[in-house]
């Protein structure tokens, strides 16, 4: 941190509009302040590293608490858009509250945080938006185009059925065998 009042300007385009390209910008030499905060803040996304803060006492001295709310100019559009793990803007939030500074110490509370997010990012996380209702025209019209795709005679039905159970899906010898494994391990 130079001064610690004022972040660092984001990286310069003219350069690569005078045939410079930003990653040879980069790459030239040591890191630039910009990218050394770029890479701290996007390391918060990760729970376990945070944990490792914790456990270490950063996240008890007071210098590294300003330094944490110093870090909120990446909230700023010009800077945000350089964030790839948006996650971690939340867990910076999250670090502004003493209680979370003392729960992220333990290891369970990092792993449920690393769990949710990975729950999240598969789409099973624990919260789910509202249902928006269906406009009862929209309904109206995916009912009709239902109604448009019955009109499958009995011979298409039994060659889709025959189908399914060719490749054993359907004819329940997949889900018996399954059964039995389970049934199997349940007595052992």
């Amino acid at each position: 941190m130079e001064d610690g009042s004022n972040p660092p300007p984001p990286p310069s385009t003219e350069a690569a509009a005078e045939g410079d390209s930003v990653e040879d910008q980069t790459l030239s030499g040591p890191p630039t302040r910009f990218e050394i905060e770029l890479d701290f803040v996007q390391s918060l996304a990760n729970p376990h590293y945070v944990n490792f803060l914790a456990q270490n006492g950063y996240l008890e001295d007071e210098r590294f608490i300003n330094y944490l709310d110093y870090l909120e100019y990446w909230r700023q559009p010009s800077y945000a858009t350089y964030i790839v793990y948006p996650n971690c803007l939340h867990m910076l939030t999250l670090l502004k509250q003493e209680r979370f500074r003392q729960d992220i110490k333990h290891m369970d509370m990092a792993q449920m945080l690393m769990d949710d997010m990975f729950a999240k990012w598969l789409g099973m996380g624990r919260y789910k938006p509202p249902e928006t209702p269906t406009p009862p025209e929209l309904v109206d019209q995916q009912n009709e185009g239902v109604r448009g795709n019955n009109n499958l005679n009995q011979e298409q039905v039994k060659d889709a059925v025959d189908a399914a159970a060719a490749n054993g899906h359907g004819n329940g010898e997949a889900m018996d065998g399954i059964q039995t494994n389970t049934a199997v391990k349940m007595e052992q």
